[in-house]
């Protein structure tokens, strides 16, 4: 009974999704037959019409039953678990279809997007009610029709205030709304149960788990901070430094930063030593790219804290060096490998997900410069880097300047130490 409901769902949304298209080609249709009228001065025969709509019904019909037989084949067939819920992932991904296009010119919480989510929020809930809570399969679907929406677009819901000044989502000075943090202990929720509990479709176990923390951890390290903002009790904090300041200093945001770094402990563990996994992140370099981006964000913004906040002296700092593993391993794969898998992302992929790696130059140059670790690279702007990040240069930024004195000033600390030992 529950394959029936699930499968006339499928029926019912193709359905709408048809005469959706159907009256998108009409459209298209009235607008050519305007065009012809003017420079010819006659309509298109009604023959015409009717030979497109019979083969975009044709098409269309193929098209969908394709679609269903294809996943039906991989979700449905064979000795997979809870298969009452992939019943309904089917419809689910049907949905999704149609948001991959709108979700290139809308963000997620766009009215045009509203029904599409509310279908998906129903599919999501029919999901769940054949999977087990124990399980984490759960949370491959909640990212699919739910968290990627925000995962790829990166999107941040601001305020209104700051929506009308012009300000972009990513800027650190922008306000956000409380439903920010909804998002954001969704994804640190899902990632942790994918890190932890068990799947029991074996299909998903090994490699899906790893793929799915790898693309929800840029969105949770980037926007991390705002949990300063958005918690009941706390103020609006003017400055990005303040909002890192009070993630640091409350135990319940500082343990889900340090727990997070440990899910992505994991992924890495899992890169190293599956080979269904190594390989799954070299056919899919954008989750692979996603990975580095989150870990070393999350590396760097931990080790300045504890530097900051702590006294903590970075070169013989594990989360420091922790840092320079993984961005040493991001640039020998996407930079020193023939034939990376890293060269065939888009320009602009590259640029929204690689720049956030490489350009965490201020920790490239303490790791080179003060700690004196090696590298066998040279990054972007290697030439002029030590002038730049010199702390008598006052052309760079004040607090890179107080940074490398305090860093400077904590070595001295620790040789007097060692001298008074």
């Amino acid at each position: 009974m529950v394959y029936i409901e699930a499968f006339l769902l499928y029926i019912v949304l193709i359905i709408v999704g048809g005469f959706i298209l159907l009256l998108l080609l009409f459209a298209i249709y009235g607008i050519v037959n305007l065009v012809i009228k003017r420079k010819s001065g006659q309509y298109l025969q009604t023959t015409i019409l009717k030979k497109v709509v019979k083969t975009f019904i044709i098409i269309y019909l193929i098209a969908v039953s394709v679609f269903y037989i294809q996943r039906a084949n991989t979700l449905l067939l064979g000795d997979r678990p809870h298969k009452e819920a992939k019943a309904y992932a089917i419809a689910g991904e049907y949905v999704f279809l149609w948001k991959i296009p709108l979700l290139k010119i809308v963000y997620p919480n766009n009215a045009l997007l509203k029904p599409l989510n509310t279908i998906e929020s129903y599919i999501l809930k029919k999901i769940y009610a054949y999977i087990p809570q124990n399980d984490a399969e759960r949370e491959i679907w909640n990212y699919k029709f739910n968290l990627l929406d925000y995962a790829r677009s990166m999107y941040a819901p601001m305020v209104d205030e700051d929506i009308k000044k012009g300000l972009s989502f990513t800027n650190p000075g922008a306000s956000m709304k409380p439903e920010l943090l909804t998002i954001l202990n969704n994804i640190y929720s899902a990632m942790n149960r994918l890190s932890k509990q068990k799947i029991e479709d074996k299909e998903f176990s090994e490699v899906d788990r790893n793929l799915v923390i790898a693309a929800l951890a840029p969105y949770f390290i980037e926007y991390i901070p705002y949990m300063a903002d958005l918690h009941s009790n706390w103020q609006k904090n003017s400055y990005y430094i303040d909002k890192l300041n009070k993630i640091y200093e409350t135990p319940e945001f500082r343990s889900k930063l340090i727990g997070y770094l440990k899910i992505l402990d994991s992924v890495h563990e899992n890169m190293q030593n599956s080979e269904k996994c190594k390989k799954a992140f070299e056919v899919s370099p954008r989750l692979k790219v996603a990975y580095y981006w989150g870990v070393t964000l999350g590396y760097l913004t931990l080790y300045a804290m504890q530097e900051r906040i702590d006294n903590i002296y970075p070169c013989t700092n594990p989360t420091f060096l922790k840092w320079v593993e993984n961005y040493k391993e991001f640039v020998n794969w996407a930079y020193m490998t023939p034939n990376s898998s890293y060269h065939s992302l888009s320009r602009r992929e590259k640029k929204n997900y690689a720049f956030k790696i490489e350009n965490q130059e201020s920790a490239y140059y303490i790791a080179k410069y003060i700690c004196k670790i090696p590298f066998r690279y040279m990054i972007k702007g290697e030439a002029n880097i030590d002038e730049k990040y010199r702390a008598k240069n006052f052309s760079f930024s004040m607090e890179m300047r107080s940074n490398i004195k305090h860093i400077r000033q904590l070595e001295k600390n620790l040789k007097q130490e060692k001298n008074n030992e």
